[in-house]
């Protein structure tokens, strides 16, 4: 093991770089973190909607998988016994989607359900600049066939902003 001595950290008796310990630490460290659990636990929130329909997955949702079992929260009794009589089938359909039988019993209760979708990314600042006369001309020579004056005012237009306009 590596210590701090007066000097700054030095190599302990084992004589070994100390990064090389950290990384067999972090790596026998993984099967006790359940990162597969936790892995699984996510497919299978991300499968849930393809694998019930949008119109089920507004009223239910996986809250956790401990040991094969799928705790889910479901939005009213009606829906609870309603999805009591499709657990077998939910249960079949999610492991085929999984590709692994993950789920083997599934626990309803009555809960809050909140939709979780992911928010859409932000939109890309655009940096505006001024078109060069090369390019405006390029314009005009793509729109010059037009006959529709108004058609052709607009697609300039476009033309112009999508040529002045420059993604990050």
């Amino acid at each position: 093991m590596t210590r701090r001595g007066p000097g700054g950290w030095r190599k302990g008796s084992s004589g070994k770089d100390p990064a090389l310990k950290v990384d067999s630490i972090l790596s026998s460290s993984f099967p006790n973190l359940s990162i597969a659990v936790k892995l699984k636990e996510y497919k299978l929130i991300k499968a849930w909607k393809e694998c019930v329909g949008p119109n089920i997955a507004k009223r239910a949702m996986p809250k956790r998988l401990i040991g094969g079992t799928l705790h889910c929260a479901v939005s009213s009794s009606p829906w609870m016994t309603e999805l009591n009589y499709q657990k077998r089938e939910i249960i079949e359909r999610l492991n085929r989607i999984l590709g692994e039988p993950v789920v083997k019993e599934m626990i309803l209760k009555v809960g809050e359900v909140v939709q979780t979708e992911p928010p859409a990314p932000p939109p890309l600042p655009s940096i505006r600049r001024e078109l060069t006369r090369e390019e405006m001309k390029e314009i005009e020579e793509a729109t010059k066939g037009i006959k529709d004056k108004g058609l052709k005012d607009i697609l300039k237009r476009i033309m112009g902003k999508a040529k002045g306009e420059e993604s990050d």
